[in-house]
């Protein structure tokens, strides 16, 4: 009993003496509509204290990584910002407490049309596909009960075992094994009911398709009075059950079907990139006007005095020296430097942008493992070393790090994630099995290569930033010159950012459908990242996704000039990116 209550001591000393040793000051000002806020509520989930911001608004907490801060104060919506390994400054800008509308059309009519319905299918659950047309939910004549993917459980077995018990009046007769039938008694007598009839991507079954999976079931309506079903006629007398499967409607689009489904006409008002750069810090600027490589060194060393403690100052350079060619000298300043900021993740992320931009893969790799290391319960961390270890051309460790992440999240040591970080890593996971599958197989056995694999056909971009502060919006112009804006702030879209910070992921991806062809123009209005700091983004393009002829270009954008819509780069779709 002595011994055990030793040893609990020593454990409670070493807890204590841990959250001591990683307790860290962060500090920061707290401001709303350019002023001030003066007595802010500050609190930090790990204690009981409430510390109050100053009179010029700023405020100095101790946490640990791990906790929550909450800033709060009356008639100003509250802010949480998760503690993480490399937060110190918190630059707090806050919001009225309403809800913000997401756009606002205003529209000579209501009405939409097939074109519009089809286009707005893959992103509105309410929108059902049928033998007759598309349908929106909300807009029906008659009545309609829906079931979205959300509602429908994969643990169910068939369409029979989905809808037991689930709608009043609808009756389930049989099994997933032998059939049955669905009935109603809402529009019959007592004592018998009308059997529904079954409409699968457009074509009609009167007996229930038991053999469709569930998994295969994206949305599933059920019209069950004559004023929906009346376009069946005599077949549809006891009303209709549609199901949408995941093959039979059009492929998922993440924005381009928002852009072409309103009256958002871009009227080029995007800053240029040449306009953008004249924004740079002083010694990028004399980068861009340097007329040869010697020169460029010059520069280095002339400004080497006045930002030899800035960590950006060898980010940037490093940067910019590995694409002009001076890959040698590029080398020595990460060599030299690298004890700057070999601790910090945020910055290692920078330099493996740069470097896999650049072609230097291996040393990527490298960079990506010390970010790993330093944040091994990051979902980013084991995405970002998958895929450098896939472009290093070690396919096997690619695929292992994929197997290790879905372990791991199977066995709860890693938060689940469908939406975020958890669909890119699907579709990387299954693009490395489809293209690099025969080097994944043992010598000996038969090579295989599948021409294609996934039912996306078009250009992928992903987006990746690393620091996951960062707030942006990103505008995505179609060659119709529509757009689509798609914002990451925390103002308008608080659960998505919350989510990023909980599992540890910083990116997005958007597709373009093979059949869009044309000049599509990326701009953004860069928010800050709550620090005088700038923010790095990596954008892989990827043309002819998931055919034998894919192929990837990387490019890196430093984002510091703040809330100012300019333009990033256009992308041809099938074609080549620019970046004039």
């Amino acid at each position: 009993m002595k011994r055990f209550f030793s040893l609990l001591v020593a454990l409670i000393c070493f807890t204590a003496t841990y959250a001591q040793e990683n307790l860290k000051t962060i500090k920061g000002k707290i401001s709303y509509l350019g002023g001030p806020v003066v007595n802010a509520d500050i609190k930090v989930s790990s204690s009981e204290e409430i510390y109050k911001s100053t009179i010029d608004g700023s405020y100095e907490v101790n946490a640990t990584q791990g906790d929550i801060i909450t800033f709060s104060y009356p008639s100003l919506r509250d802010m949480e910002i998760v503690v993480e390994d490399v937060t110190r400054i918190l630059n707090i800008t806050m919001s009225p407490e309403f809800t913000e509308l997401d756009e606002v059309v205003v529209q000579a009519s209501k009405r939409r049309t097939q074109k519009d319905l089809k286009a707005e299918y893959p992103i509105d659950k309410n929108i059902v596909n049928t033998l007759w047309g598309y349908i929106d939910v909300e807009r029906a004549p008659g009545q309609v009960w829906l079931m979205s993917e959300e509602d429908i459980s994969p643990v169910r077995i068939c369409i029979l075992d989905l809808l037991q018990g689930r709608f009043p009046g609808v009756q389930v007769s049989g099994d997933c094994f032998n059939g049955g039938a669905v009935t109603s008694r809402r529009y019959s007598s007592i004592t018998q009911g009308r059997s529904f009839v079954f409409e699968v991507d457009g074509q009609l079954f009167k007996d229930a398709p038991i053999w469709v999976p569930v998994t295969a079931m994206k949305r599933i309506a059920i019209f069950p009075g004559l004023a929906m079903a009346s376009r069946y006629g005599t077949l549809g007398a006891g009303g209709v059950i549609i199901i949408n499967t995941v093959n039979g409607n059009p492929q998922i689009n993440k924005f381009v079907d928002r852009a072409r489904l309103r009256s958002n006409i871009y009227e080029d008002d995007a800053l240029a990139t040449s306009q953008v750069e004249k924004n740079m810090p002083e010694y990028l600027v004399d980068y861009k006007y340097s007329s040869s490589s010697e020169i460029a060194i010059a520069v280095f060393d002339h400004h080497y005095g006045k930002y030899h403690n800035s960590p950006y100052f060898f980010i940037d350079s490093y940067g910019y020296f590995m694409s002009t060619g001076k890959e040698k000298f590029a080398q020595d300043i990460l060599i030299k430097n690298l004890p700057l900021v070999d601790k910090n993740a945020v910055y290692l992320k920078a330099l493996a942008y740069y470097a896999e931009a650049n072609g230097d893969l291996n040393r990527a790799k490298d960079l990506y493992e010390q970010v790993f290391i330093l944040r091994p319960n990051y979902a980013q961390s084991y995405r970002d070393l998958a895929e450098s270890y896939r472009n290093a051309k070690n396919y096997k460790k690619a695929a292992s790090m994929y197997a290790r992440y879905n372990y791991l999240v199977e066995e709860d040591f890693l938060q689940s994630d469908s939406l975020g970080l958890g669909s890119i890593m699907d579709r990387d996971s299954e693009n490395l099995m489809a293209l690099e599958g025969d080097k994944l197989m043992e010598s000996g056995k038969p090579q295989t290569r599948l021409a294609k694999y996934t039912e996306f056909d078009g250009t992928r971009m992903l987006f990746e930033w690393n620091d996951s502060e960062a707030e942006f919006e990103l505008q995505f112009v179609n060659p119709e010159k529509h757009y689509h804006t798609w914002k990451h702030t925390w103002v308008s879209n608080e659960d998505r950012i919350r989510d990023e910070k909980l599992k540890g992921y910083s990116s997005e991806e958007f597709l373009i459908d093979g059949s869009l062809v044309g000049k599509w123009q990326v701009n953004i209005n860069y928010k800050g990242n709550k620090k005088l700091e700038p923010t790095y983004l990596k954008v892989t393009t990827y043309f002819n996704y998931g055919l034998n002829s894919q192929r990837k270009e990387v490019n890196v954008y430093r984002l510091s000039l703040k809330n100012i819509n300019h333009k990033l780069f256009d992308v041809v779709n099938s074609g080549r990116i620019s970046t004039n």
